[in-house]
């Protein structure tokens, strides 16, 4: 009687969590996977669906978040005039409901032998805050620089707040949040993952990088604090090539905006700053930007709807850079709709990642991109990070998100859109650059690899929601 008892609660329980599944997933595929996996495995199916399959972003959060959407709605441009961004530009104002922002520079900064020596100075010359959120933040020579600086920074008066995401803080060390806490500096981790009380919700971190300076200049893109991002340093591990970019302008306020919701989302922050903004568009701007935020709080895929309506736009070229490529049809519809129109579409991608799981995945399915005409190209190492769209010759896509369904449906991300010729030139050389010492993919090399390794990236395949 008792063992039935048992039996019969187990089976209710996975009944329970597969009609959960059933009813809030978004596609029929993920919906099928987890119902099926709720039932197949009783118990087990279910206790994993409670970790990794329901998004728990609460509905106070996300009524704080849309609260604060409308309340700082700052001063924009639809069509500046004098420009010809239209229709493209009306993909990311619908999206948003957001025009542009003007921008009076925008500096590139290649790897940490560039980025991290300008952030440096920004930081030792700051004087009233520095706000800084990252995904990595470790405790290496360069993490150590940049937490003396801040500390420094900290003692001469300066509003110093730090925000590293809560599972990067503890799953890639050496970990810096001791001495960050040594150092009486004001951090905080974005949704901590905790054992007493479990953490439910560790798919969905905040992959964002923003380090803003006064509010006059900030810095966004690829890069964390790390040393692997020095790509000079003889020992490094793990080098990585990545581009990061400061920003001044009237988009400054929006990523400080960006921040700052972040930051008053934190459990234990009491005394919320108000977002107000600081400055107003240039009409004269020879930039224009606007900023895309997108995570699990949102009621749209903010980032995957513009990739969408952008690359349906293109009538030139779309060139993609980023490290993990798992696209979801709508996006590989769009970018194969573009060849069929006579667009230049190139993807450039690492040979090597840093996750294995990921890459497997990606090889998987290179095999059904490349079918569709789509041209590949794979960097050798060292490991390229860069996450840059280029459409036609006045449009360029940056930010934190990769094209996989982690960064689009999962991560808390941003991108900048960037209307500009001279910008768009500039990521063009870099592309271009890049792409001499690439291989282009071909399919018939992908058929001829072994039997189990094409086992084992289809297997990698089956998990791409989740990757």
């Amino acid at each position: 009687m008792f063992t039935l008892s048992i039996g019969f609660i187990v089976g209710a329980i996975s009944l329970i969590a597969a009609t959960h599944a059933l009813l809030n997933k978004r596609d029929s595929i993920s919906a099928l996977a987890w119902v099926s996996f709720c039932l197949i495995l009783p118990l087990l199916g279910p206790v994993i669906y409670l970790l990794f399959g329901i998004n728990r972003i609460t509905s106070k959060a996300q009524r704080l978040y849309l609260i604060k959407n409308l309340k700082e709605q700052a001063e924009t441009i639809p069509e500046p005039v004098g420009t010809h961004f239209r229709p493209r530009s009306l993909v990311g104002e619908i999206v948003t409901g957001a025009g542009l922002c003007s921008c009076t520079d925008i500096q590139i900064l290649e790897n940490g032998e560039a980025l991290y020596p300008a952030m440096l100075k920004d930081i030792g010359e700051a004087k009233s805050r520095i706000y800084l959120s990252t995904y990595l933040f470790q405790n290496d020579s360069t993490g150590k620089q940049f937490a003396i600086a801040l500390s420094c920074a900290q003692l001469r008066g300066v509003d110093v707040r730090i925000l590293v995401d809560g599972l990067g803080a503890i799953a890639y060390p050496p970990r810096i949040s001791k001495k960050l806490r040594e150092l009486n500096l004001n951090f905080k981790q974005f949704d901590p993952v905790r054992l007493i009380p479990p953490s439910l919700h560790i798919n969905m971190r905040n992959h964002r990088k923003i380090l803003l300076i006064d509010g006059e200049s900030v810095y966004t893109g690829g890069q964390n604090i790390s040393d692997r991002h020095l790509l000079k340093k003889p020992d490094n591990p793990i080098p990585t090539l990545d581009l990061h970019f400061r920003f001044t302008g009237r988009i400054v306020d929006d990523l400080e905006h960006a921040f700052l919701k972040d930051w008053n989302n934190c459990p234990d922050v009491t005394d919320e700053q108000p977002l107000l903004p600081a400055r107003t568009n240039n009409p004269e701007s020879q930039i224009w930007t606007r900023l895309i935020l997108d995570g699990p709080n949102e009621n749209l895929d903010k980032l995957n709807e513009l990739l969408v309506g952008v690359l349906s736009s293109a009538t030139k070229r779309i060139w993609i850079m980023t490290p993990y490529f798992l696209p979801g049809f709508d996006l590989l519809g769009a970018l194969v709709g573009a060849r069929l129109r006579g667009v230049d579409v190139k993807i450039l991608l690492p040979q090597r990642t840093n996750i294995h799981l990921a890459h497997w995945a990606a090889q998987h399915n290179l095999r059904h991109i490349l079918a569709k005409g789509l041209k590949v190209y794979s960097q050798p190492a060292p490991f390229i990070h860069t996450k840059a769209i280029l459409i036609d010759d006045n449009y360029a896509l940056i930010g934190s998100a990769n094209l996989d369904p982690r960064s689009l449906r999962l991560n808390f991300e941003l991108g900048v859109e960037i209307f500009s010729k001279d910008f768009n030139h500039a990521i063009s050389d870099y592309f271009e650059e890049k792409l001499k010492t690439s291989i282009k993919v071909d399919e018939n090399n992908l058929r001829a690899r072994p039997s189990w390794v094409r086992i084992r990236d289809a297997v990698a395949w089956l998990f791409t929601p989740y990757l």
